[in-house]
Parts: C-alpha cells; sequence; structure tokens
C-alpha cells in the first residue's frame, strides 16, 4: 500500500510517536509511507530536510515531507490518506479520490480543548473511517455521534519502557510527574496534592522528580530531566516509586502506563483515557477527575504503604505484559486500512 500520514507537527509527544512507530513498522513491511506535515518557512524546511528531522524519534523507515501549506497540490497521491487530530481531519476532506481513501486516527475528544466543539464535531461527523485509541473515546464516538468505530489501543516499546535497574541516590519515595504548559494535563493539581502530602506528613522523606519538554523547572521539584532522550526515560521511572497523574483528560496516558511497565505505581485522575489499564487497587490508585483531595489521599496511601506499592507494582507487570504488543496491533492497523481501501 502506498500510505500518507498527516500530521500537525512532528514535536516529540506521545500521539506522535505513535503515529511515527506505526509509520515506521508499516514501512519495515515494505509499504510505500510518507510522513507530511507543515512549515511555512523554506529555509526551516530546507534545515529539517538536512538534518533528517525528527531526529528524537530515531531511525525511520518512512518518508518525511514538510509542505509550506495544507495544499492538494503539494500532497502526493496514495492508496489511503490517514489525518491525525481535527484540523488536518478538516483538510483530509476537502481532498478528491485520487490522494486516498480517507481515515482518521483519533487520539483525543479534541472537542475539549484543541478546537471548537462546532468545528471538530464537523469533522468527527463526517463519512471516513476512523480509528480510536482508546475505549473511553470509542463510546464518545458511539454516544454522541452514533458510529461504530475501530479501537486500536496504544501498545508500548519494551525496549524503551522496561525496569531498569536504577538504584535510588537516597532513601527518599520519590514521586515522579510530568512538567507541562496545558492547563488540563493538571501540572497544579498534581502539585497541590504533592504538597499537602509532603505538609501532612512532614516525618516522611519525599522528593518530586518532574520531566518533560515545556515550562521551568516548579520551585517544589527537588529533581528535574528537561527533554531527556527516549532511551533515557526508563531510567528516569524505574528511579522512582510513585508516578503521579494529575491530568484531566487523556485520549489513552500514554505516560502512566509507560511508568507501569517500569515498575512504578500509578497514582492517577480518572481520565478517560486510562479506564483500558489503570484499575483503582489492582494496576494502579484511582480517584474522580479533578479532585485533588482525593488525589492527596490515595497519594498518602500509595508514600506510606510500602506492602501495597509492591502489591501493585507486580499486578501492573502482569497486566502490561498480556497488554497488545506492538506486533498485534501494526498488522491490526494494517487490515483497518486494506479494509478502508477495499470497502
Amino acid at each position: 500500500m502506498k500510505i500518507n500520514f498527516l500530521l500537525p507537527h512532528l514535536k516529540i509527544s506521545g500521539g506522535v510517536r505513535i503515529i511515527l512507530s506505526y509509520a515506521n513498522f508499516l514501512g519495515k513491511l515494505g509499504h510505500d509511507v510518507t510522513i507530511l506535515t507543515t512549515e511555512r518557512s523554506f529555509f526551516r524546511r530546507l534545515l529539517k530536510k538536512i538534518k533528517r528531522e525528527p531526529r528524537w524519534f530515531g531511525t525511520l523507515e518512512a518518508k518525511v515531507s514538510y509542505l509550506s501549506s495544507w495544499s492538494s497540490k503539494y500532497l502526493p497521491t496514495a492508496d489511503v490518506v490517514v489525518g491525525d487530530s481535527w484540523r488536518v481531519g478538516d483538510f483530509v476532506l476537502t481532498l478528491p479520490e485520487k490522494f486516498g481513501h480517507k481515515v482518521q486516527f483519533i487520539q483525543h475528544d479534541e472537542r475539549l480543548y484543541h478546537g471548537e466543539p462546532k468545528d471538530v464535531t464537523k469533522v468527527y461527523m463526517a463519512p471516513t473511517h476512523k480509528i480510536v485509541v482508546s475505549t473511553w473515546l470509542k463510546n464518545i464516538f458511539k454516544k454522541d455521534f452514533n458510529q461504530e468505530v475501530n479501537l486500536l489501543l496504544n501498545p508500548i516499546d519494551p525496549k524503551l519502557f522496561y525496569q531498569a535497574s536504577v538504584q535510588h541516590a537516597t532513601d527518599k519515595i520519590r514521586v515522579l510527574m510530568l512538567n507541562h504548559s496545558y492547563p488540563w494535563k493538571g501540572v497544579k493539581d498534581g502539585l497541590e496534592a504533592y504538597s499537602m502530602v509532603k505538609k501532612r506528613y512532614p516525618e516522611q522523606k519525599l522528593e518530586l522528580v518532574m520531566f518533560g519538554v515545556r515550562g521551568q523547572k516548579p520551585k517544589i521539584c527537588d529533581e528535574y530531566y528537561f527533554n531527556p532522550p527516549q532511551e533515557k526515560i526508563a531510567e528516569i521511572y524505574s528511579s522512582c516509586d510513585i508516578f503521579l497523574c494529575p491530568s484531566w483528560d487523556e485520549g489513552f496516558g500514554l505516560p502512566s502506563l509507560e511508568a507501569m511497565a517500569c515498575g512504578v505505581v500509578v497514582v492517577t485522575y480518572d481520565n478517560g483515557g486510562n479506564r483500558d489499564y489503570a484499575f483503582d487497587g489492582r494496576t494502579a490508585l484511582v480517584v474522580p477527575r479533578r479532585d485533588v483531595s482525593r488525589l492527596a489521599e490515595k497519594l498518602e496511601i500509595a508514600v506510606r504503604n510500602s506492602v501495597l506499592r509492591q502489591e501493585i507494582i507486580a499486578n501492573a507487570l502482569i497486566f502490561v505484559k498480556n497488554f497488545p504488543s506492538w506486533s498485534e496491533q501494526v498488522y491490526k492497523l494494517e487490515n483497518l486500512l486494506k479494509n478502508a481501501i477495499n470497502s
């Protein structure tokens, strides 16, 4: 198959990594795969071509093309065109048949934060083949749009995310959290919950570790990793005891599943997307969305109860081991794209 993946950007993020990974594996299977995004500046397009961006991903068995704008005159023809995000999906809807059968790859309910609800709804209502990454999103499409869509759960790479042999530099309980500039990622909630536990039990030795590619290091943070290399993230996860996820809403929520694979207890809001893997008291500690007090309570339980931490870690590791693999999901995606072409 000749496959075009259209993305709004190629900056490092969980959603972009998922698309690039699928493109990479499909390329290895012998398909002609092209990743397309936009860059208005001619010189930046040239520079990114010379540097073979996105370098953060590593080897990519797919072509990468930076267009000056989303226009059919710049777009190569294909058997199938896959749009990621509603804005790209809006452009895909305008394409003539020669550019391929249209597929929307949906990684969040973008009506919440990514666009005007009426504009996103227009794209979601279009008669295209749709793939979603969580049961939560699948249920949303059934409830809100009366559509049956294809579910393709996000896998994780065991070569990137595993229990690394890392010794703690201190005897403190280390709490890890992602730093992000989007308010809905809940960083403010997470810092508040952590501060509540820290103040409530001053005798308990706690340490806050954070990582991310956006924003400055919060003052309360003890250790910060800015834009760490992908191959180092497992070491960061594994050096900590608890992963705190205060995100309000997630299409899937890769970091929490990654943390589970690295042997870290996840304390999280019920953010929708994590319902495929975060089960309260079994594989994680889960509280209602945006309830900071409850988040602090569960964090406190995780901090003080080492036996419970070990039980949850053991359950989570077994669960992750049996979660769909990249091999399974790539072949599933390949079949979904073939079905789109043949329908």
